[in-house]
């Protein structure tokens, strides 16, 4: 600032300071800038509160309620008054402030088709022969070439048929047809391992543990009552724990027993009473037991056959079914295949198909075009069973199938609110109505235009005059030619380029260039005085 003022030619006095007289003009040009901004931030705000008061006053101002001409009408505007309140994004009553300008009811068709596929299979499965007569022999024929019973419903289990007249009588393999196999448990020995000793005859001393000595309690000093009951109950789990671990290091696991303590670390020990170096003779006597299975027998009966040596072969069909659904709908809509699957609509025909269908024989109520594409539909599930280069014996067939036709009704609603068109269908059976739209008045849509106003206003900025002064009835302000500041269209084009928002255009200050004199051309100052003035 200070450099300004040094090198500002136009101060008075010579040595760079300015007058009074200049103070005064920077401070009113100041001044003006600063009036020139809070007149600009008056008027903004001026507009935009008149522009919200507007919107305001329109979102409270509901459009005119609509009379509805006949009943029809009337149950019409009071379902949609039922959908657009529940909608939240809806606006409010629609159907009573609604204007219809076209009316109209079509229907579309749909059409279910419900094939239940069967596969066929034959096994051959073996059980053992009880001496029962074998029925007349028949001849095998192809799995499909069997009349079985009927199966009811599309989902059905896997089912089993035993076929008559195909049992055969045939010796058992197992067992070469003598009715005994060799035991299991002892693999036709009679005796096993014995497990308590594992065949040595001596099994470990339960007093001494395998140690072969005990503590002598008669050189232990006599404990008080509760002390021997603790110590008795400490020694009772030990012995149990002890005893599951030796049983696990047994079967190869080194496991160390951590509550098995050494009586020789306690005092003084004794030879245990009831064995010889920690070992007992085994119950066994010679380390073998009698096989609990065959009881020494070394022979069981064969599973197979039962011990009858013979087996009897029969064959079954195993069917298993798959369920398979097709649905197409006929008819040309805006509304989309999802949204009318869950529509119930109107059930006109629905059977049973186990005979060929034809075009020419047409239920009632249902129109021509849309019989066809049911006969169409049905032939070519059917034919897609019949494939080349397939055994048609393990091939799946349609077993039963089903078809429904569903009418399903819509109406179309073209209707006019707040100067805007839209559509609306409704459709499916009365109480029961569903809606699609693919756009629609929505609830706070006013609300959102305001806003949008409000951003916008406050981000234009006010209209201004020539002169930078702000002009709050001028919107469409024109330049207006002012001969007096001709000289100065740098400084008038640099004010006149700022583009709005919050920040107050700071006015660019008026200097004349004058180059700068050569130093030898330059008088010398004048000598200071006594006050320190030139």
């Amino acid at each position: 600032m200070g450099d300004q003022w040094d090198n500002d030619p136009r101060s008075t006095g010579g040595g760079g300071l300015p007058n009074q007289d200049e103070i005064d003009k920077r401070l009113g040009d100041l001044r003006r800038v600063v009036t020139q901004g809070a007149n600009e931030a008056q008027t903004r705000l001026k507009r935009v509160f008149n522009k919200a008061n507007n919107y305001w006053q329109q979102t409270q101002s509901a459009p005119a309620p609509r009379q509805p001409s006949n009943v029809e009408e009337q149950r019409l505007r009071q379902t949609i008054n039922t959908w657009s309140n529940e909608n939240w994004r809806v606006a409010r009553d629609l159907g009573t402030y609604m204007d219809i300008t076209a009316l109209h009811t079509d229907e579309v068709w749909q059409i279910s088709l419900e094939t239940r596929w069967e596969s066929r299979a034959m096994e051959i499965v073996s059980e053992p022969y009880s001496g029962h007569a074998m029925a007349r022999p028949q001849p095998l024929l192809p799995v499909w070439d069997y009349e079985l019973t009927p199966v009811t419903g599309l989902k059905s289990p896997t089912t089993r048929t035993r076929l008559d007249g195909l049992d055969e009588i045939v010796s058992c393999t197992s067992c070469n047809s003598t009715g005994h196999i060799l035991c299991s448990g002892c693999n036709g020995r009679g005796w096993i391992v014995c497990p308590d000793c594992k065949g040595r005859t001596k099994k470990r001393c339960s007093t001494c543990r395998g140690r072969g000595y005990i503590a002598d309690w008669s050189a232990t000093q006599k404990k008080p009552f509760f002390q021997r009951q603790a110590s008795n109950l400490t020694n009772s789990v030990g012995n149990k724990v002890s005893d599951v671990v030796d049983t696990i290091r047994q079967q190869g696991v080194p496991l160390p027993s951590a509550l098995d303590n050494d009586p020789a670390t306690k005092g003084t020990t004794i030879p245990c009473p009831d064995c010889i170096n920690g070992e007992v003779d085994c119950t066994c006597v010679n380390g073998k037991r009698v096989c609990p299975t065959c009881q020494g027998a070394k022979m069981s009966l064969c599973p197979n056959c039962s011990g009858t040596g013979k087996v009897v072969r029969h064959r079954d069909v195993v069917r298993s079914f798959d369920l398979r659904s097709q649905s197409r709908v006929v008819g040309t809509t805006a509304i989309p295949l999802a949204q009318l699957a869950k529509a119930d609509g109107d059930l006109v025909y629905s059977s049973e198909i186990d005979e060929p269908l034809f075009a020419e024989a047409i239920p009632e109520q249902v129109p021509q075009d849309v019989w066809q594409s049911t006969v169409d539909l049905v032939n070519a599930e059917r034919n897609a069973a019949e494939k080349p280069n397939l055994d048609p014996q393990a091939t799946p067939r349609p077993t039963l199938q089903v078809i429904e036709l569903v009418r399903i009704a819509y109406t179309v609603v073209n209707y006019r609110y707040a100067d805007q068109d839209y559509i609306l269908y409704v459709y499916d059976n009365e109480g029961n109505e569903k809606f699609y739209a693919e756009s629609f008045p929505a609830r706070w849509d006013r609300i959102e235009r305001l806003v949008k106003a409000i951003s916008a206003d406050l981000t234009t900025p006010a209209p201004t005059d020539f002169n930078g002064t702000v002009n709050p009835t001028d919107t469409n302000p024109t330049p207006k030619a002012n001969p007096t500041r001709s000289t100065n269209t740098d400084n008038d084009r640099a004010r006149n380029s700022y583009s709005g928002g919050y920040r107050v255009p700071i006015e660019v200050p008026n200097y004349t260039i004058i180059e700068e004199e050569d130093e030898e051309d330059t008088p010398p100052p004048p000598p200071a005085n006594g006050n320190g003035q030139r």
